[in-house]
């Protein structure tokens, strides 16, 4: 993991309490816990750095100097070829070496042009999401936490004040901004009319998926 990246995790009461709330202490249940650590700790270290071109600056550092160092390895590759003609020439690499070496090559070079290829194309992506963005970055956590919901326990997470949906949003937010300083600046935010809407955009998202599916 990052360094760089805070750590979140639930305390065991904080985590019983999740399960009660979502009346269920199996695998899913853990892995949702478990989902929910990650998403918070992902909105924690994105709220603290700075964004760059819609993502994280020291991510979108981090693919840069990965995009980099994959063209330079290319690069280098792509004259080997030429040295081991020559090491052929005088006789100091065999045949043998030689037919290794290229299989070695067919099977380096493609995924470092995919590899390069998917960082400009991820980069371009979310790019092309922040002109279009409209949502805060609270309102992303309260949409992921409600798609893990979803996809964990295979529930509609349900907006009313009284569902477990919301009891169990509430408790998550409470417990983490007791040490998350972004989550506490956030939780005002999460009215129940914006979370209608959060969820509302999940379900119209949902809908237009199933129906290109």
């Amino acid at each position: 993991m990052n360094p760089g990246k805070p750590a979140f995790s639930f305390t065991p009461h904080e985590t019983a309490q999740l399960m009660e709330d979502i009346g269920r202490t199996d695998i899913a249940a853990v892995r949702f816990v478990a989902d929910v650590e990650a998403c918070l700790q992902a909105f924690e270290y994105a709220a603290k750095g700075g964004m760059s071109s819609g993502m994280p600056k020291e991510i979108g550092d981090h693919l840069s100097r990965t995009a980099q160092l994959a063209a330079e390895l290319r690069s280098a590759l792509y004259e080997l070829p030429d040295d081991v003609a020559l090491l052929l020439d005088l006789h100091l690499l065999s045949e043998g070496a030689r037919r290794r070496i290229s299989e070695d090559l067919s099977q380096i070079v493609a995924p470092l042009e995919d590899l390069a290829g998917g960082i400009a194309e991820l980069r371009r992506t979310v790019a092309g999401n922040a002109r279009q963005r409209t949502l805060r970055l609270e309102d992303h956590l309260v949409r992921a936490i409600a798609t893990v919901f979803r996809n964990r326990l295979n529930r509609k997470p349900d907006p009313d004040v009284d569902s477990d949906f919301a009891r169990m949003l509430k408790h998550i937010l409470e417990s983490a901004a007791h040490r998350l300083p972004a989550i506490a600046e956030s939780v005002a935010a999460i009215t129940p009319a914006r979370l209608r809407g959060l969820l509302k955009s999940i379900e119209n998202r949902s809908a237009v998926a199933g129906q290109a599916a």
